[in-house]
């Protein structure tokens, strides 16, 4: 089907395809061995690192989750489909791609943190309709849909480039307890914000003697996205993106039980529990509305599906899609007001126990203060509920087992590895199945720091 015809289809299933552009290291969530990337789950985590200093160089992970999208076997290959049921249909997926980022611990009571990071998110969700791969053209669409009361759905999607700017320190620390906290300052700039809504559209069908035929009956629509997309060049897409600001906090805090090893005092890695709490992602991107952004109010019930696919179809860009969009709706109006997409704001609460002999299971709640359902609001949001994580690790080598209920009602059983500077992790294996469904993803870090086990021994012995 030509990628400007299904007008209808294509504001259901517009960024279904998962295109890969967050938070997802999941394993590595409470260790005190992950360097200068725990701060994306909790602030205050960096001046309570085993590492002097760690620098990141690489770190990408995504996460998807979804009920429609599933690897199709077919001669051999692997081909993307959507499954062929009448359900509601959701999409979700985050991923980040980080550089450099750099931890260095000032004293033993205090740390800083800085990187950059290129995030984005993406959020669909339909009322229940059927889409198979059969369908060519807007009129098999609706035949396959033909006893539906409406079509309705959305879609959000919001990226961006950030600097992270991390302070924390140590607030308070006895012979049993010791309490951190930290802050991070995230400098923002929106590259990419797009969303597409479809309001109950509702059709009529009739039937002739050789053919049936449908008209819309009812429903709105809207379409809109960043303005620097009108842009030709880089160096103007990237000045026409807006700056914003962002806001990270946590404290954390660790007790220690009477059992010490002589001569060895306190320090980041015999702690007997450890519990963070952290406010995550408080902020919105705001972006200036493209020049095709339009918002669509009442369908022309004289044309046929037939006649929509042909005024459709001939559209060559996206003014001249928003002009024919104008001509099927009897009523729009241009979108010329900034929009926002709010960040995935949340509450975690991780709790880490020490098991002894390298040995630890990590617990986290993640709680998002937004829904990404809404019709009146652009938000986003993460997939994480609830998380469990045993682990075996040490400075050089590791092993994780991290399984996850997630806010979709999905439960999935990862693995992770860590080999010197390199950590490896899946956080569902049932992607490794023969036609799985996109619900999972991975992660990828290569850090540097002291591999000296000497290096490390000393300086926690000078956390006294």
């Amino acid at each position: 089907m030509h990628t400007k015809t299904g007008f209808f289809i294509s504001l259901l299933l517009l960024f279904s395809s998962l295109k890969l552009t967050a938070q997802g290291y999941q394993a590595l969530h409470g260790s005190a061995y992950t360097g200068s990337t725990a701060v994306f789950n909790n602030p205050a985590s960096s001046v309570n690192s085993v590492h002097k200093w760690d620098l990141t160089l690489f770190s990408t992970q995504l996460k998807m989750a979804t009920n429609s999208l599933y690897l199709k076997s077919s001669n051999g290959t692997k081909e993307l489909s959507v499954k062929d049921d009448r359900n509601s249909k959701f999409n979700h997926a985050n991923a980040d791609l980080s550089l450099f980022n750099f931890l260095y611990r000032i004293d033993n009571r205090s740390a800083i943190n800085f990187g950059i990071r290129a995030r984005t998110y993406l959020h669909t969700k339909t009322a229940p309709f059927r889409y198979t791969d059969s369908v060519t053209s807007l009129h098999n669409f609706l035949i396959a849909n033909n006893n539906l009361p409406f079509l309705e759905g959305f879609a959000t999607q919001t990226g961006w480039l950030e600097a992270d700017l991390n302070y924390s320190k140590v607030l308070f620390e006895d012979s049993r307890s010791r309490l951190s906290g930290g802050i991070t300052l995230q400098i923002m700039k929106g590259l990419s914000g797009a969303f597409v809504k479809l309001n109950r559209v509702s059709y009529f069908e009739s039937k002739n003697a050789t053919d049936t035929i449908f008209s819309l009956t009812d429903g709105s629509g809207s379409l809109g996205y960043s303005g620097n997309y009108d842009e030709s060049s880089f160096k103007n897409f990237y000045k026409k993106s807006r700056t914003g600001l962002g806001l990270s906090m946590g404290i954390e805090y660790m007790t220690y039980n009477d059992e010490t090893t002589a001569g060895v005092g306190n320090n980041s890695l015999n702690y007997d529990w450890k519990i963070g709490l952290s406010l995550m992602d408080l902020g919105a991107n705001q972006f200036t509305p493209g020049t095709a952004s339009v918002e669509l109010f009442g369908p022309n019930f004289a044309l046929t599906d037939a006649t929509i696919d042909r005024k459709l179809s001939g559209a060559r860009d996206l003014q001249s899609f928003k002009d024919s969009l104008r001509t099927i709706f009897t009523n729009s109006a241009d979108i010329t007001a900034p929009f926002k997409i709010a960040n995935p704001t949340r509450l975690i609460l991780n709790i880490d126990r020490n098991l002894g002999n390298h040995f630890y299971v990590n617990g986290e709640l993640n709680m998002n203060f937004y829904s990404s359902s809404s019709y009146t609001k652009l938000r986003t949001r993460e997939l994480n509920l609830l998380t469990i994580t045993p682990r075996w690790e040490t400075l050089n080598w590791g092993a994780y087992l991290p399984v996850q209920y997630n806010t979709q009602g999905q439960l999935w059983v990862g693995m992770a590895v860590k080999a010197g500077p390199l950590v490896v992790g899946f956080h569902n294996l049932g992607l490794l199945k023969k036609e799985p469904m996109l619900n999972g993803g991975g992660y990828l870090l290569l850090s540097i720091h002291p591999f000296n086990r000497k290096k490390v021994r000393d300086i926690m012995d000078c956390m006294e």
